[in-house]
C-alpha cells in the first residue's frame, strides 16, 4: 500500500479510515523524531459534498482554538493537489473501542477515571459554545501520561459545531450513540450527555 507523501513527515503506518479520510502514523523528518497522527482527507471524495467541506472547515477552525488536556491537539494543517492533511498529536493507546475489545469490561474505578476526564473536556467545550455531536468509543483516544496511566482525549470533531439555532437542526453523529431528539431536528448541547450515557452502558 502506497502511503501519502507529506512535506516534512515520513508516514509509517495506517491507523484507520472513514468515509472521506484515512488516519496515518508518521514522524517528523527534521530534528527529534516526533511521532504524530495525520488525518488525510481525499479532496476527490469531498469536492461534490458541500456538507463534507463545511464539516472539514469547521473541524479545522475548532481544533485551532481548542486547547485542553483531554482534547486531541492539532499541531497544524497543510495540503497538496490530492489531499488535505490535519497533523495531530499521536495517542499511543489507540481508541476506547479497541481498549474495550482487548480488556473486556472495564473496572468501575477505571470507568470513573475515564468519565471524569471526559466530563472535564465536555465542560470546556460547553464553555466555548461547542457541541461535539459524535461522541462514541471510536472517537475517544487513549494516551499514556508520565505515570504510565492512560489519559482519555476527545477526537474527531468532524460533526462538531458552535451552538446556534441553525446548527441544532441537522442530523449528525452515529445512530447507536445519537440522542432521540436529534432525529426530530430540535436539540441542544445535551445531546452530548446522551452519548456519554450510552457509552457508560458499553463500559
Amino acid at each position: 500500500m502506497a502511503f501519502p507523501k507529506i512535506d516534512g513527515y515520513v508516514v509509517t503506518e495506517k491507523l484507520g479510515s472513514g468515509s472521506y479520510s484515512t488516519v496515518y502514523k508518521a514522524y517528523t523528518k527534521v530534528g527529534a523524531r516526533s511521532i504524530v497522527a495525520v488525518k488525510c482527507v481525499d479532496k476527490s471524495r469531498i469536492k461534490h459534498s458541500g456538507a463534507a467541506i463545511d464539516n472539514l472547515i469547521t473541524e479545522i477552525r475548532l481544533l485551532k482554538t481548542l486547547t485542553h488536556p483531554h482534547i486531541v491537539h492539532m499541531k497544524h494543517f497543510t495540503w497538496d493537489d490530492k489531499n488535505i492533511y490535519i497533523i495531530m498529536e499521536y495517542c499511543c493507546g489507540g481508541d476506547l473501542s479497541k481498549y474495550i475489545h482487548k480488556y473486556g469490561r472495564i473496572p468501575e474505578k477505571q470507568v470513573l477515571y475515564f468519565l471524569q476526564q471526559l466530563a472535564s473536556a465536555l465542560k470546556f467545550l460547553r464553555e466555548k459554545g461547542v457541541v461535539h455531536m459524535d461522541l462514541k468509543p471510536h472517537n475517544l483516544l487513549l494516551h499514556k501520561d508520565s505515570d504510565e496511566k492512560y489519559m482519555l482525549k476527545v477526537a474527531d470533531f468532524g460533526f462538531a459545531q458552535h451552538l446556534s439555532e441553525d446548527t441544532m437542526k441537522s442530523i449528525r453523529g452515529s445512530p447507536l450513540y445519537m440522542a432521540p431528539e436529534m432525529v426530530l431536528g430540535n436539540y441542544d448541547a445535551r445531546v452530548d450527555l446522551w452519548s456519554v450515557g450510552e457509552m457508560h452502558v458499553v463500559l
